[in-house]
């Protein structure tokens, strides 16, 4: 189904390895859902391809806008890390954060998996013209496609975690979204060739991860839950 907002947020990461059934639970529990409390947050999944060595965790956050990540409640977040957050910090590896302004978001429903595919701006005409045709493809539910906006939002770490490799520039960021991670990667393949992108090894922006968890899932209410008691209240919608 289309992205929830105008805005999205891209993440990959790794953690040490010896942290990683910890990790799942962190972020499952705390970490997306006081993230997605946070105003201007729509709702966010994580995805995880164990098979990489590098970068196997992606986690997609939908937003309103990209004014989201100017708000007080999401600065006392980075700023005022939990006891369980500030302990996992040091063990993130090969961090990489894109916020995107959206501008394509199509599908249906929430697929089991999805394709990622990281370009330039030389690609981005053919990216936008291949993913629409894309959602006729066997097991595709949904092709989103945003602009990579610079942010001046500080990542909460005391260095930058560090990286074991190069990665490329990023523009734009194309997702599809399928079934199972056979027809994402049939998907991929296809839209590459069609944007004229085949020649890109497989990395963080030209695989496939499997979905791990949906949050709030279908109880909006979880989201005012997981705010924190020194927030304002949410502004509240007149009624009609």
């Amino acid at each position: 189904m289309p992205l929830a907002g105008h805005a999205f947020l891209a993440l990959w990461n790794d953690i040490a390895p010896a942290r990683e059934p910890e990790y799942d639970r962190w972020h499952s529990l705390e970490h997306v859902p006081e993230r997605v409390a946070s105003p201007g947050f729509r709702g966010a999944r994580r995805y995880v391809n164990r098979a990489r060595t590098r970068h196997r965790y992606f986690t997609l956050y939908d937003v309103d806008t990209l004014d989201a990540f100017d708000t007080p409640e999401y600065r006392d977040l980075l700023a005022q890390p939990t006891p369980w957050s500030a302990s996992m910090r040091p063990d993130f590896r090969n961090f990489l954060r894109v916020q995107c302004r959206t501008l394509l978001s199509q599908g249906t429903g929430i697929g089991g998996a999805i394709a990622c595919l990281a370009a330039t701006d030389d690609a981005a005409s053919g990216l936008a013209s291949s993913l629409p045709a894309a959602l006729a493809l066997d097991g595709v539910s949904g092709v989103h496609l945003g602009e990579r906006v610079e942010s001046g939002v500080r990542v909460p770490f005391a260095a930058p975690p560090p990286a074991d490799g190069p990665v490329r520039e990023v523009s734009h960021i194309a997702l599809i979204e399928a079934l199972d991670q056979a027809s994402a990667r049939s998907a991929l393949r296809h839209v590459q060739h069609a944007a004229g992108l085949a020649g890109l090894a497989p990395d963080f922006g030209a695989d496939v991860y499997a979905l791990a968890l949906v949050f709030p899932g279908n109880d909006a209410a979880e989201r005012t839950a997981r705010r924190r008691p020194n927030w304002a209240a949410p502004a509240s919608k007149p009624t009609i």
